[in-house]
């Protein structure tokens, strides 16, 4: 009896080089799938997030930007560049009052800080006027003269600049002040003339608006009172409303 052939494994079988590679090849396309779409979603959130940033970064600085103009007061140079309304003292009532008229209403247009309007006012003096400031100036000293308040100083070139009986006709003008007919124009006109002359039949904002809606027709008086304006402005404005409505 013939041996039996004896059967011997390869411990080293063939490599099938296009199954391994097929395999190869789709986990190499698979993973190069899952990392392109990984990179994409990471780009986009990073691109949204810089949107984000930037947005609110532009923001800020809007807000800075914002409060910066709001927050900037007016600097004696530019004050003067603008001021161009002079107080001699020889004006009269009517100067003095298109004096106050003039720098009130640069004050709030150049935002003049409160503690600079005194000193600013005083430069645009002259002749008389200034003469009788620089002695006040020289009694109280430079720095405590800048720092009188608006409302002093004003007091102050009206007793001055103003005789004694004239402000007591500008006292009396004012309590009886009333619209003609329907001229409410000049009445406004002459309503803040006077409360400027006239500071202390007006001591607050309550008397203000008391006086002046007093002075108006019934007709509209009633409106303007149930409407409680907060300031004199805007009672202004309504009562004009109104009486454009009439005529």
């Amino acid at each position: 009896m013939a041996p039996g052939r004896r059967l011997t494994v390869n411990p080293n079988p063939p490599f099938n080089r296009s199954t391994n590679q097929n395999n190869v090849d789709i986990n190499n396309g698979i993973n190069t799938q899952m990392l392109n779409r990984l990179i994409a979603i990471r780009v986009a959130e990073a691109l949204a997030a810089a949107v984000v940033t930037h947005a609110a970064s532009t923001q800020e600085e809007n807000n800075l930007g914002s409060n910066s103009s709001q927050n900037k007061t007016c600097n004696y140079k530019e004050f003067c560049a603008v001021m161009h309304e002079n107080f001699r003292g020889t004006e009269g009532t009517v100067g003095l009052t298109r004096w106050f008229e003039k720098l009130e209403s640069q004050f709030g247009v150049s935002n003049v800080a409160e503690g600079d309007r005194v000193k600013f006012a005083s430069s645009t003096l002259q002749d008389s006027a200034l003469t009788w400031w620089n002695v006040y100036v020289h009694s109280v000293t430079l720095d405590t003269a800048h720092a009188t308040p608006w409302s002093d100083f004003k007091a102050m070139f009206i007793r001055k600049y103003c005789p004694c009986n004239e402000v007591k006709q500008m006292e009396n003008e004012l309590w009886n002040l009333k619209v003609k007919g329907i001229n409410l124009t000049t009445y406004n006109q002459r309503f803040q003339e006077l409360i400027l002359l006239c500071p202390e039949m007006v001591p607050n904002a309550d008397r203000l608006l008391e006086r002046y809606i007093e002075g108006l027709p019934l007709n509209i008086k009633g409106n303007v009172t149930s409407s409680k304006p907060v300031d004199l402005h805007k009672a202004i404005n309504m009562a004009q409303g109104l009486m454009y409505q009439v005529v």
